[in-house]
């Protein structure tokens, strides 16, 4: 997504944003796109905010959705929209009018917060001391809820002390619970420990605690988890350094067409995804055409594979032409994987979902321009 602001560039109200530090000081009216080591937001965006960095630093209000991805991030701006963001450490200190969708190392969500939709939360250690007033669903490590839930909460992870309220439903399950003196439930309550019997006392205010033994964590789920996201990101860098080191100067050629020849390169990226799979299902109509039918399907299926870690790689390598960084293998490769899990995470919302498809499509056409074709004479 940081790339199409300059692989589209008929699409209009963005402004993209590139450097090793940026600090934003005017008010933007149109969506910004940026991507650097350190940024700061001290004026007003009127439109979506999207960004990648190292530490990210928002100082003022986000009319409109956030996505971020970055090392530290801290929210001490108001937000008017949907946020969703993934990083190390997250500081959430001023209210969010919509949903929340927020994972990391460390989550804070401060006392006076109020996150206006639902919160959905994944980290190794949260802490939950503001006002929600969706419903909360998290998957924690340790998870400290001191704060108010105005509606149910459905939580699982390893440690959960609870000194907060809830309103409405909850279901909660983890090998060490602790009710804290200030916790409140004030409907039913499903829950699962190690221990089994859990005594809530007066913090069953309205309802009734139930033990449920379906609530169950099997041991060691959540490390399986947690290695297999590991090891989808390992897999996704490795493809990234392969097809940067072995395809490095037709990844540069294609970012050159991607600027020159977009609706081309368009065009031959949505012929090949449709094409493609006529010429497979025309060639496995014979006998004698399955083979080149299953080579086709190979190709194709790999293709579609490694389609948003191809789009990275291009648009890492239009960023190093178009602004004369001059970067090493190592630098293209971080740029890429930056580039890589921002698009993964915009996949999930549906018209940015659309738009990363379209931008994948143009890498594709803008590889496919530059393959050369024809037979080489023989000498």
């Amino acid at each position: 997504m940081l790339c199409l602001v300059g692989v589209i560039p008929m699409l209009n109200g963005q402004r993209l944003e590139l450097g090793k530090d940026i600090n934003i000081t005017q008010a933007i009216r149109e969506n910004l796109y940026t991507t650097g080591n350190n940024i700061t937001i001290n004026a007003p965006i009127y439109g979506d905010l999207v960004t990648a960095g190292g530490i990210i630093t928002i100082n003022d209000t986000i009319q409109k959705d956030i996505l971020l991805a970055g090392g530290t991030i801290i929210f001490n701006g108001y937000a008017g929209d949907d946020v969703r963001c993934a990083g190390g450490e997250l500081h959430v200190k001023k209210d969010i009018k919509g949903d929340l969708v927020i994972a990391g190392g460390k989550v804070i969500i401060d006392k006076n917060v109020t996150i206006g939709g639902n919160l959905l939360v994944s980290g190794g250690e949260i802490y939950l001391d503001g006002t929600v007033k969706g419903n909360i669903r998290g998957a924690f490590g340790k998870l400290y809820m001191n704060g108010i839930a105005e509606q149910n909460i459905y939580c699982k992870g390893g440690k959960l002390e609870m000194n907060g309220t809830v309103k409405g439903q909850s279901s909660i399950s983890a090998p060490e619970i602790v009710i804290g003196n200030n916790a409140a439930f004030l409907g039913d309550v499903h829950y699962w420990n190690k221990q089994g019997y859990l005594k809530f006392g007066e913090s069953a205010k309205s309802g009734i605690a139930i033990y449920d033994g379906n609530l169950r964590i099997e041991t060691g789920g959540w490390y399986y988890i947690a290695f297999a996201l590991i090891g989808y990101l390992g897999a996704a860098i490795l493809m990234i350094f392969l097809t940067q080191y072995l395809f490095s100067k037709t990844m540069k050629r294609a970012s050159d067409t991607v600027s020159t020849e977009t609706l081309k390169s368009l065009g031959y990226g949505l012929l090949y995804f449709v094409g493609v799979p006529v010429a497979i299902i025309v060639a496995c109509i014979t006998v004698i055409g399955i083979p080149i039918g299953l080579i086709l399907l190979f190709g194709y299926i790999i293709t579609m594979a490694l389609a948003t870690v191809i789009t990275s790689v291009v648009a890492a390598n239009w960023l190093n032409t178009k602004y004369n960084y001059n970067w090493r293998t190592g630098k293209m490769v971080l740029t890429a994987t930056g580039i890589f899990i921002v698009l993964k995470l915009l996949s999930f919302i549906f018209m940015a979902g659309w738009l990363v498809s379209v931008a994948s499509l143009i890498a594709l056409g803008a590889i496919l321009l530059n393959i050369n074709w024809r037979r080489k004479e023989a000498i």
